[in-house]
């Protein structure tokens, strides 16, 4: 069951101790988008569950944040920038996309009738629009829908997704957002409340540029560079790219550069838990084929390349593939699991399972095309479909690299 802002508000709100392990049980099935950056930086151990050493932790971490120089190399930064020039475009401003993307940032509308009467006039009128005008015509209470079986040929934008279900337009929830803001007061200089608005192409390369600058100088400096990268992915190269995809979702739902990277930093240090490129491919593909044969061999027959959708999938978390929408939502279960690499391999295997019939339509190059940007999915459907995979089909073993 999913939590209300009220109850997220009390339980961060705590005046000694925030109770993380609660955080984390209700996470899983979805965090309200208001508090979302907030709730992620303390599941992932960014803010200390002992609220008295908070403010001087959160100063200490600014202090070391601003330290950090933000060069990259003249190569690396045309890479990332032409990276994430794509994927704003993609995911921001493709007008198919305007509906979800106003449903992750453009709340405000939907706590007064006043509100949504004037998003629903502004949206008929400037429809056209490009920039951050498209996303803030959208308005009114979004149902979540189920997932649709669209095919690659499909360009009919589906219906939004909405992040926000449990807020409804009442006084009370109105004053429970103004009691947040009066509480995170404090905390405003580091920790201010998410962003309003998709951000705009020049403010969310300027982000990544600053972000990935400061955590690539940081790596650098731990030791961790470009051949230890190579090597931790295989020997493949061009891993910085992954950056983009894994470092946007947190653009989404923080506001400040520092508080964007210390939660992506931390999610990084989290992937560096995982196994082995090779034995996260050995893992999945294993699961893959003994949860679904008869899609598994398909997949085989119609030559689909299969393996290097999988690469993409374990390597961005579907950050890259999914509607940031989905993404978030899918992350909120993600940062509250005790084996975030397990129950990603059986959310990957789920959506194979979902996408089956419109897979088996399709040849090897279109089914591909599919995979790599996938249509709006059920999250919560999605979600209870791995758990019962993985009651059925247990983990196979990683394959362990060889002294």
């Amino acid at each position: 069951m999913s939590t209300n802002l009220q109850d997220w508000v009390e339980l961060l709100n705590a005046e000694q101790h925030v109770q993380v392990d609660k955080l984390r049980e209700h996470a899983r099935h979805g965090v309200a988008s208001r508090v979302r950056g907030e709730v992620w930086l303390y599941l992932l151990e960014v803010l200390s569950e002992n609220k008295t050493a908070e403010i001087s932790s959160l100063v200490s971490l600014n202090t070391t944040y601003q330290a950090l120089p933000s060069e990259l190399p003249t190569e690396l930064t045309a890479t990332l920038l032409r990276t994430a020039l794509g994927h704003h475009t993609k995911r921001f401003r493709n007008e198919t996309y305007a509906g979800l993307i106003t449903s992750l940032t453009s709340e405000q509308s939907t706590f007064t009738a006043k509100g949504k009467e004037r998003a629903s006039n502004n949206n008929n009128n400037n429809n056209n629009r490009q920039g951050s005008n498209v996303y803030s015509t959208m308005g009114g209470e979004i149902k979540s829908s189920t997932s649709p079986m669209i095919k690659s040929t499909d360009k009919h934008a589906p219906p939004p997704i909405s992040l926000t279900s449990s807020l409804q337009a009442s006084d009370s929830n109105i004053s429970e957002l103004n009691d947040l803001n009066t509480i995170r007061s404090q905390l405003s200089r580091i920790l201010p409340p998410p962003p309003s608005t998709p951000p705009s192409r020049h403010t969310y390369l300027t982000i990544l540029e600053e972000v990935l600058g400061k955590f690539h100088n940081a790596e650098n400096m731990a030791g961790r560079d470009e051949e230890y990268r190579r090597n931790l992915n295989g020997g493949l190269q061009g891993s910085e790219n992954d950056w983009i995809y894994l470092a946007t979702p947190f653009v989404c739902v923080l506001s400040r550069p520092v508080g964007i990277f210390l939660g992506f930093q931390k999610l990084m240090e989290k992937l560096r838990l995982f196994p082995s490129i090779p034995s996260r491919l050995a893992s999945f593909l294993t699961l893959f084929r003994l949860a679904l044969p008869e899609l598994h061999s398909y997949c085989e027959d119609e030559q689909v390349p299969y393996v290097q959708v999988a690469m993409s999938w374990m390597t961005t978390l579907l950050a890259k593939e999914m509607w940031l929408g989905d993404v978030l939502r899918l992350w909120d279960a993600y940062l509250a699991s005790d084996d975030m690499f397990a129950l990603h391999c059986y959310v990957c295997v789920g959506i194979l399972s979902t996408c089956k019939e419109t897979l088996e339509e399709l040849d090897g190059s279109e089914a591909k095309l599919m995979l790599l940007d996938l249509p709006p999915l059920d999250v919560d459907r999605l979600l209870q479909d791995a758990a019962n995979l993985r009651v059925s089909f247990p983990l196979p073993r990683p394959v362990e690299n060889e002294p």
